[in-house]
């Protein structure tokens, strides 16, 4: 999984919850949300919503 410092959050992805061991589908309409109040530590972590992530892949959107 990549860092999450490289995340963009207006591009779907999938994200790591390291609290909770679970992955979950990024949704782009959270982007606002991230840009608000998501705190991205120095050693990979980022902190939002409650969660702890610490990786993230792309997903390819759904086709047509």
């Amino acid at each position: 999984m990549r860092p999450m410092q490289e995340f963009d959050p207006d591009r779907p992805s999938r994200l790591h919850d390291a609290l909770h061991d679970r992955s979950f589908l990024w949704r782009p309409n959270w982007a606002d949300s991230w840009r608000k109040t998501a705190v991205v530590a120095s050693d990979g972590l980022a902190y939002w919503d409650g969660l702890i992530l610490d990786g993230w892949e792309p997903v390819a959107p759904p086709s047509a």
